[in-house]
């Protein structure tokens, strides 16, 4: 029997397009679903599997001899300080970010109750992946009663400044410095930074005169984007943006103590595409990924076992910060927070205006059609 999505393809596609398309769209979905059956011990499992099979194969004609004679000749002296510097600076800084945004747009909330949440945040992402995503959501829901949507929008109105930052720095790159890793031309960050900004603008404009887009607008859990005005975007971009910058600085120096020796400029402009293909959510704390970014991005530079001992020091520092999170009060919170973000926003106790609950259950009908 085909599923909804089946049907709509079916129905849209001749010949062989239409059998291709139908398998890849029946694959797809059986895959989702077993992925959604999955208990969360289980999704980590898949996620730290698949990390380790990427270092696996990006490590392919290294051998451990050669990453172990890295990580001797390495100046740890210069490392730890970069990597501390780094995770501290990302730590207390998001700190910092969240707790405005969310008192912009959803409750007042300071920096010292963030603290806890954000740390429980950071420590889930080694623990238990599938639910740190919405760790901080769940917090907001539960202590200030902030709706599920609500909640999550507003991380996506700070995600979008996130990409309009990494998209500025990386127009810069392609400009100042033509010869930075991860080459791009410079119309592709600009097409960026153009729909950021007019998506902004559909919100400053109010609601039009087309009916889907003025149902769009109107719906209550798009509430940040509504209220959000310049000084918004400008106080939390000039919080994310020294985030970026000292991850920026503190990659060079990194690389500098594992005798990478790449032009500062050059890894200022590649910091938005290291972040972008490291912050990907299918492996854990960008395990996997950056080595990939860095044995590939910067070969010209230095050697691979080099490359691939540095990413791989920096994310076991990582790690391990994370983990010593956890053996404060944030582990204990942590362990609340997953579990209230495994029940998710389908158990009846969360309260939602009457257009996002319609939507809830329309979803919830096309799923059990399938």
């Amino acid at each position: 029997m085909l599923t909804r999505q089946e049907r709509l393809v079916e129905s849209r596609t001749p010949g062989t397009l239409r059998r291709t398309s139908l398998r890849f769209v029946g694959l797809v979905a059986r895959l989702s679903g077993a992925f959604e059956r999955l208990s969360p011990r289980a999704r980590n499992f898949l996620a730290y599997g698949l990390a380790l099979a990427i270092v696996f194969v990006v490590a392919y004609g290294i051998s451990l001899g050669q990453v172990l004679g890295a990580l001797r000749r390495a100046n740890l002296y210069l490392f730890l300080p970069a990597r501390i510097l780094s995770f501290l600076c990302f730590f207390f800084g998001e700190t910092l970010l969240y707790s405005r945004l969310f008192s912009y747009f959803n409750a007042p909330i300071s920096y010292s109750e963030m603290l806890p949440a954000n740390a429980a945040q950071y420590f889930l992402q080694v623990v238990n992946a599938a639910v740190a995503g919405g760790a901080l959501v769940a917090f907001i829901h539960r202590r200030k009663k902030v709706p599920w949507l609500a909640a999550g929008c507003t991380m996506i109105f700070q995600t979008l400044i996130d990409f309009q930052l990494m998209a500025w720095m990386a127009l810069f790159g392609t400009v100042l410095v033509p010869s930075f890793p991860y080459k791009v031309a410079w119309y592709y960050p600009a097409m960026v930074i153009v729909v950021l900004w007019a998506f902004a603008g559909f919100w400053r404009l109010g609601p039009t005169r087309w009916r889907l887009l003025r149902w769009f607008y109107e719906r209550p859990s798009w509430d940040s984007f509504r209220k959000a005005r310049l000084r918004h975007y400008l106080t939390l971009g000039a919080i994310r943006a020294p985030i970026f910058l000292v991850q920026g600085v503190s990659f060079y120096l990194q690389m500098v103590a594992f005798n990478i020796h790449v032009p500062l400029a050059q890894v200022l402009a590649a910091t938005p595409s290291i972040m972008i293909l490291t912050a990907l959510p299918i492996v854990p704390v960008g395990l996997g990924a950056d080595q990939a970014v860095m044995v590939h991005g910067f070969r010209g530079y230095g050697s691979k076992a080099d490359l691939l001992a540095m990413s791989l020091a920096s994310n076991a520092m990582g790690i391990v910060f994370r983990l010593l999170l956890g053996l404060t009060s944030a582990g204990t919170f942590a362990k609340e927070l997953a579990e209230q973000a495994n029940k998710g926003p389908y158990t009846g106790e969360v309260e939602l205006d009457r257009g996002d609950a319609n939507w809830l259950y329309a979803t919830e009908v096309n799923r059990k059609e399938e």
